[in-house]
């Protein structure tokens, strides 16, 4: 970690206090100016960058809320400590009171140093006295005299950010995962498939019975990542994944009584979040990680010893690794099929619907979805990515396009249902990259 010395913090502040000038020049409005209260010579990190953002979250939240106008928005991320400039449209004293608020509420809120500056240059002081971080005694009694060593207040920091930052991301990951099962049901039309319009090949189970096991997998995708979070060792970290795997699925069962809805997506989401969780902590790639925590996965599929199932059938047979080897090679038709041509469409303007809709046509094409065979075998299975193939090939296919696939895939009994856990992933990532911008 890099430290600052004084001059470049004095040189920062100077540039902050210019750059709230020029705003309130520009717009005649208050601005809000953001930083983090970090002892030490170390104003950055993972943990603080997190924690601030969090914050920048809450206060937009807050403002939005109140019906706030927000004219301008920053946030720089320097070596001096990350920084956020906002212009807003709001009665000084009323946006003080509003900022205080947050500081004082939020978990991490004692790190928080929002500012607001009125129209005339003046900072707007707060009513209440900040306290201590190690002592509740006023804060700036123990900062003028030094009363606690700098390695106690950066330790009672780190304490602070480490469990706020792991319970506000492990739970705005569980809800990205549970939103991308919903937005993939939702997506409609998609051949086969449970969607907004049928049911596709399925007669045990609608929208409602995918909705209801969409929404109790939320506490299993929090553990997930906050298992991958907490962890240094990607195969101890997937051994402990899977019998929180088995947990989901009872979970599941339960809800859907014996359906079986999300099996393969509460392996394989299951995965992606986990190593999400642990790519923000030791760094890396979440395909890599993928790769390197399912390594050895599909030679469980050549044990005879256990029981026997569609995909230990489909590898005898033909050889199929299945949602396994897709893992194992890092999630290859995600990385390079799927989640590119998704934020392509949607550069294009495509809503996510209609996006997602034509991202499942394009891996029903590419995917050899052990699903599809199990229910119509190979050779049908093989016409439909063809079928799929050729639909992708036109650029002017559209909706009506895809519905007349679903009514030939209903009629054969056929129903992509790896795609659909995969086309899920791509929607969680996307949701990810916007939200953490990995």
């Amino acid at each position: 970690m890099d430290e600052v010395s004084l001059s470049m913090m004095l040189e920062c502040r100077e540039n902050r206090a210019r750059t709230q000038r020029e705003l309130i020049s520009m717009y005649g409005k208050p601005v809000v100016s953001f930083t983090m209260n970090i002892a030490g010579p170390v104003k950055t990190s993972y943990l603080i960058e997190r924690g601030f953002s969090i914050g920048v979250e809450s206060l937009l939240g807050t403002l939005l809320c109140h019906k706030a106008t927000i004219l301008y928005k920053k946030t720089n991320f320097l070596v001096t400590g990350p920084e956020g400039f906002f212009v807003v449209d709001m009665e000084p004293c009323r946006l003080k009171s509003i900022c205080t608020r947050i500081e004082d509420r939020n978990p991490i809120g004692r790190l928080f140093d929002i500012d607001v500056i009125d129209v005339d240059g003046t900072k707007l002081e707060r009513k209440e006295v900040r306290r201590c971080l190690i002592c509740n005694e006023p804060a700036k009694i123990c900062s003028s005299r030094r009363i606690h060593a700098i390695e106690d207040v950066w330790n009672r920091t780190n304490e602070i950010l480490t469990k706020a930052v792991l319970q506000h991301d492990s739970n705005a990951v569980a809800a990205m995962a549970v939103k991308a099962l919903l937005f993939e049901v939702l997506t409609t039309p998609k051949p086969g498939l449970v969607d907004r319009s049928n049911n596709g090949s399925h007669t045990d189970m609608d929208l409602f019975t995918f909705s209801s096991s969409a929404s109790v997998l939320f506490p299993y995708f929090k553990k997930t990542y906050s298992l991958g979070w907490c962890s240094v060792d990607l195969k101890k970290c997937f051994a402990e994944l899977r019998e929180l795997g088995k947990d989901a699925e009872h979970t599941m069962f339960f809800e859907t009584n014996g359906v079986n809805t999300h099996k393969g997506a509460i392996f394989s989401l299951g995965i992606v979040c986990c190593t999400a969780g642990f790519t923000a902590m030791n760094g890396g790639d979440v395909f890599q990680c993928c790769a390197l925590m399912t390594k050895g996965t599909t030679d469980e599929l050549k044990d005879g010893s256990q029981m026997e199932t569609n995909g230990k059938r489909l590898f005898a047979k033909y050889g199929l690794r299945g949602i396994r080897g897709e893992l194992e090679d890092g999630l290859p038709s995600v990385r390079n099929i799927g989640l590119p041509m998704l934020e392509e469409y949607l550069e294009k303007g495509l809503s996510l619907e209609e996006a997602g809709s034509r991202v499942l046509i394009a891996l029903v094409s590419q995917l050899s979805d052990t699903n599809m065979i199990a229910r119509g075998g190979k050779e049908k299975a093989d016409e439909a990515m063809k079928m799929a193939a050729d639909l992708l090939s036109s650029d002017s296919f559209g909706p009506l396009d895809i519905e007349r696939l679903d009514e030939y895939f209903i009629s054969q009994n056929l129903s992509p249902g790896g795609s659909a856990d995969l086309l899920a992933v791509c929607f969680f990532l996307h949701f990810l990259k916007e939200r953490f911008n990995v």
